[in-house]
């Protein structure tokens, strides 16, 4: 069987609704009149192989699930893809992520891999010039890395973080509380994780954010981008996907967001 190219890869399971999100946003964003129409993806989601994130870089444990991600991502290239991405934003936190990237070099992997944090930045500054001060609600594991902090600052913006009851509470709470965390139940998103993510954007709307970004791949599962219509929502996964639409087949995009 001979493979299209470029072939899309979306690195998935972490958690496993992220990854499927993602691909839902990839279709959705694809300007088709038939099946034969839309872009050829690859999604991996073995999430049984690819330890917490957070808890590595919280030092809850020395796994680092950098290795797995490599793993994953080679053989994402065995099997032809040219071009992945990773349906988590705190996997592209430095230990992770940049470790990932030396394992795939030392193993000389062909393989282009897009940066979900830089492009939601590239995003923010041109399609809201406007903005100054954003806001993220994000894991624990992604505060304390600074990952977007570091990269709005180096945009020139500001980034505005939710105080600690809100980070372990609202926004914690609404990912990983065993009674109703969307890491842990299962169908549609639970009201009370919704009521956590609106919880977190009002607070840092008050704190002067002029935009958010759900900077957890599964904190937009609670939430959708018209939650709060006073400021942009942004959400990662849906930028990723139409990057991916532009980079593979720009005339398939079917609007910018």
């Amino acid at each position: 069987m001979s493979l299209p190219a470029p072939l899309i890869g979306i690195l998935g399971g972490m958690g496993p609704q992220a990854g499927l999100d993602m691909a839902e946003k990839l279709i959705a964003m694809t300007r088709a009149e038939c099946d034969q129409d839309h872009l050829p993806f690859v999604l991996f989601s073995m999430p049984e192989c690819i330890s917490d994130r957070t808890d590595f870089l919280l030092g809850k444990t020395d796994t680092n699930p950098a290795r797995a991600i490599a793993e994953q991502l080679e053989s994402m290239a065995n099997v032809g893809v040219t071009i992945a991405v990773m349906a988590c934003n705190t996997a592209h936190a430095g230990p992770i992520f940049d470790t990932a990237l030396e394992t795939l070099r030392a193993r000389e992997v062909d393989l282009e891999i897009l940066h979900l944090i830089d492009e939601t930045i590239t995003h923010i500054k041109t399609r809201h010039p406007q903005v100054r001060r954003v806001g993220l609600l994000a894991t624990q594991g992604t505060y304390k890395t600074r990952l977007y902090d570091q990269a709005l600052e180096a945009a020139g913006l500001e980034c505005v973080t939710p105080d600690e009851r809100v980070r372990n509470n609202d926004i914690h709470g609404a990912l990983y509380d065993p009674s109703f965390g969307i890491k842990t139940c299962d169908g549609p998103a639970t009201v009370q994780a919704m009521n956590g993510v609106r919880s977190g954007i009002e607070h840092v709307i008050q704190r002067g954010a002029e935009a958010v970004i759900l900077g957890c791949t599964e904190l937009p599962l609670a939430a959708k981008e018209d939650l709060i219509d006073r400021i942009p929502i942004l959400d990662p996964a849906r930028i990723m996907a139409q990057k991916l639409v532009l980079r593979v087949s720009p005339g398939k995009l079917i609007r910018s967001i």
